[in-house]
């Protein structure tokens, strides 16, 4: 049931738009002799670029195939004003052929940086609403202009997770199992930065798919446990569906971490600049300050805790998103 299931995943139609097999580095200088430190990886997903730097193309290339099935010309999405997914998603529209609007909630900056400032040298139309209730309304009502005007517009909401952007990263979970076998080692963790869901509800379907053994925790931005586990759900129901698994996501597959986000998306904590000097100086490693700061946050405070057993294999998943610290 399993090989027919993984057969339908690959008949998938899928975009290819840039090498995905990034690259997976140990965290040496993580390990402090006088504790009992586990073995701590990183995946390099801040390595995809360099037309869009992170992970989201993982989940555009299932998207945008989708929209090419259905003979779509404009594609919706939304996010904050300095979001990646937006930003990521405006510029493979470009490449692709496609029209894009975006929806973006906040105030407009008064000079352009980041993702913001790269959206308008795309030339891209941008929508900039209050509030993040306001974001699906305003899609709705773009699309219903769209379709009266002629057009076939597609609505991809939030970070891309749904039926089609989760693909992705059941897509990534096979990576995962190649190069534990390429390093001759199984993660007995994955932890990453969970916002949207996508990210998560495809790690944990690939997995089982697949059959690797890591927990999946998600370290939350800015949800709460029963707010992703809601999304990731919502994520991954049609897929099992669509993929016929012979299995489901239960309660005690989404394990999600909210210790570390602090007091608002995007707001760093101490801890999370604490991180994100210690990589940069340690690795030259860049984190962005609204996902993987913060979720390396809650991996070292994990390490110090003794959370982890000294022969465990932990593997951080480092979703990219640094152009957000040139804002």
């Amino acid at each position: 049931m399993i090989e027919k299931s993984q057969k339908l995943f690959d008949l998938l139609p899928r975009l290819s738009l840039a090498p995905l097999n990034t690259p997976i580095q140990e965290l040496k200088f993580l390990y402090n002799k006088s504790s009992s430190s586990p073995g701590v990886f990183i995946k390099r997903d801040d390595y995809i670029g360099p037309l869009v730097w992170g992970n989201k193309l993982r989940k555009l290339e299932y998207t945008f195939a989708e929209a090419r099935r259905q003979g779509v010309d404009t594609l919706i999405t939304t996010g904050g004003m300095q979001s990646n997914h937006a930003r990521t998603t405006a510029q493979v529209a470009r490449q692709e052929g496609f029209d894009v609007i975006l929806v973006l909630n906040g105030e407009t900056p008064e000079q352009a940086r980041g993702n913001y400032l790269i959206n308008k040298k795309l030339g891209v139309t941008i929508h900039a609403v209050p509030t993040r209730t306001d974001r699906i309304p305003k899609m709705e009502e773009l699309a219903n202009a769209l379709i009266a005007e002629g057009k076939k517009p597609l609505i991809v909401p939030l970070g891309a997770s749904d039926e089609f952007g989760t693909l992705g990263f059941i897509k990534a979970a096979q990576e995962i199992k190649v190069q534990e076998e390429e390093l001759g080692l199984s993660f007995d963790y994955i932890l990453h930065a969970s916002s949207s869901g996508g990210t998560q509800a495809g790690l944990i379907l690939g997995k089982k798919l697949f059959g690797l053994n890591a927990k999946i925790i998600g370290m939350s931005a800015d949800s709460t446990p029963e707010e992703l586990s809601a999304s990731v759900h919502l994520a991954a129901d049609p897929i099992i569906n669509k993929l016929q698994l012979p299995f489901t996501i239960n309660d005690d597959d989404i394990q999600v971490e909210t210790d570390y986000m602090g007091t608002a998306y995007g707001v760093p904590t101490k801890a999370s600049l604490i991180a994100e000097k210690l990589f940069a100086e340690k690795a030259g490693i860049l984190l962005d300050q609204t996902y993987s700061a913060k979720a390396v946050s809650g991996l070292l405070a994990y390490i110090e805790k003794g959370f982890f057993k000294p022969t465990d294999k932990v593997l951080f998943w480092h979703t990219g998103g640094t152009i957000a610290l040139f804002q």
